[in-house]
C-alpha cells in the first residue's frame, strides 16, 4: 500500500470513529435526560401518594367522628 491510500484509509476510519463518538454522545445525553425525567416523577408520585394517605386517614377519622356524635354510641 502506498502512503495516500494509508492515510485515506486512516481518515476514514478517523470519520467512523468520530461518528461513533457523537452518536455514543447524543445516547448518553438522551439516557441521562431520561433518568433526570424518571426521578422527577418518582418524587412527584411519591409526594402524590402521601397526601392522598393522609387525605383517606382524614376521612376515616371524620367519619368515625359522625358515628360517635351523631349515632348516640355510648360504652
Amino acid at each position: 500500500m502506498t502512503n495516500a491510500t494509508q492515510d485515506a484509509s486512516m481518515s476514514s476510519k478517523d470519520k467512523v470513529i468520530t461518528g461513533l463518538i457523537d452518536l455514543s454522545d447524543k445516547q448518553n445525553d438522551l439516557i441521562f435526560s431520561t433518568r433526570e425525567r424518571l426521578f422527577r416523577l418518582e418524587r412527584t408520585q411519591n409526594r402524590d401518594t402521601r397526601i392522598l394517605c393522609a387525605f383517606s386517614i382524614g376521612i376515616c377519622v371524620v367519619c368515625i367522628l359522625m358515628c360517635l356524635s351523631f349515632g348516640d354510641f355510648s360504652w
